[in-house]
């Protein structure tokens, strides 16, 4: 276990950094696994291949050795994890619909933990070579389908609403009509539809103002997105007002609805036009 006088914990954007080079080491593995078709469906419902399974490795024992100690909570092995007070959640694959169809925006999500709440988080989604990741600040960097991290990272911020309005993120492939709704309440100019945790890292980078989740995800699938988004200046809320909390094994790492935004103005704006609710 890790406990809160943990030096390494001093230093938030050390954290960050550690977490993009284990996501990086993760997608590139899942770009090798393209071809991968082997899908079985899990006792959720949702799909699974040998992909996941190979980045799972990879990512953990990168993790090993840049952030050794550390307990995981991974998608593909949360049925035996307990978490402590300090973390790290892990999807190997995020938007593995999207992997499966050929598209581009599936991701590696990697998050540490501390109290509930994520303090450190990592993006890497390999097809398109971005890698967003945070600590105390938000930072976008470019990556070689090897994993290898190229050039500086940049810090990176969400923008003003642009005068025409909010760009919503849809997601591809699960849409929900609760969700619609309360991006229509928001007279959101258009809906971009993104998969996977990738749409925290374009709000974090200023392409876009906001996204509604209604239907079921996972601890996992936001987490490392929460933290990006934060520290770039956004935010995620529930839809009942209060900031998501993490660890919480007893409702088997559900989240509740939410929604991600730019802005706390902005994000209580959808939360008041959730008619849904």
């Amino acid at each position: 276990m890790i406990g809160h006088d943990d030096p390494r914990l001093r230093d938030r954007d050390g954290l960050g950094r550690r977490l993009a080079e284990a996501a990086g080491v993760s997608a590139a593995v899942l770009l090798a696994k393209r071809a991968a078709r082997d899908v079985t469906l899990k006792s959720d419902g949702s799909p699974v291949c040998s992909a996941d399974l190979a980045a799972d490795h990879a990512a953990k024992d990168a993790l090993a050795r840049l952030l050794p100690g550390f307990p995981i909570v991974s998608e593909e092995t949360a049925q035996d994890a307990a978490p402590g007070a300090i973390f790290i959640l892990l999807d190997p694959l995020d938007g593995t619909r999207e992997f499966l169809a050929g598209g581009d925006s599936y991701c590696v999500a990697i998050a540490i933990v501390s109290d509930g709440r994520p303090i450190a988080g990592a993006i890497a989604a390999p097809a398109i070579g971005r890698l967003w990741f945070s600590g105390a600040h938000a930072y976008e960097q470019d990556f070689a389908p090897d994993g290898a991290l190229l050039g500086e990272a940049r810090l990176t911020s969400v923008r003003a609403v642009p005068d025409e309005g909010p760009v919503a993120l849809v997601s591809r492939f699960h849409g929900d009509g609760r969700s619609d709704g309360i991006a229509a309440s928001m007279c959101c100019s258009k809906g971009i539809p993104v998969s996977s945790a990738v749409k925290f890292g374009m709000i974090a980078s200023g392409e876009a103002d906001i996204h509604v989740r209604c239907g079921q995800t996972m601890e996992w699938d936001i987490a490392a997105g929460d933290a990006i988004l934060s520290a770039a200046g956004g935010i995620v809320l529930t839809l009942d007002g209060t900031l998501p909390d993490y660890g919480r094994s007893e409702r088997q790492f559900r989240n509740p609805p939410f929604v991600a935004a730019s802005s706390e103005k902005l994000a209580r704006q959808a939360i008041a036009g959730d008619c849904g609710g």
